[in-house]
């Protein structure tokens, strides 16, 4: 999975830029389900099957954009890719 943000920078004209490569298997590590909110834990049980489906589907289909979002002035976007 890549996240990508882009964003113009307030003290000057240029802009933000970062990428954050997070594998997809960094739902499985118990540790990583303690720093979530307790509403979210409930799925702990389904994300080792979760992830297994993800990159099967990716496999079969290749890469795609989960998040593509564009702000009205076309100077921000945020990118999920995966």
């Amino acid at each position: 999975m890549r996240i990508r943000v882009i964003a113009p920078r307030e003290d000057t004209d240029k802009q933000f830029r970062l990428f954050l490569p997070v594998p997809i298997g960094i739902v499985r590590w118990r540790f990583i389900w303690r720093f979530l909110p307790e509403e979210a834990r409930q799925y702990a049980p389904v994300a080792a099957e979760l992830v297994r489906a993800l990159k099967q589907y990716k496999r079969e289909n290749g890469s795609w954009n989960l998040v593509e979002v564009n702000r009205a002035d076309g100077k921000t976007r945020v990118e999920i890719k995966i």
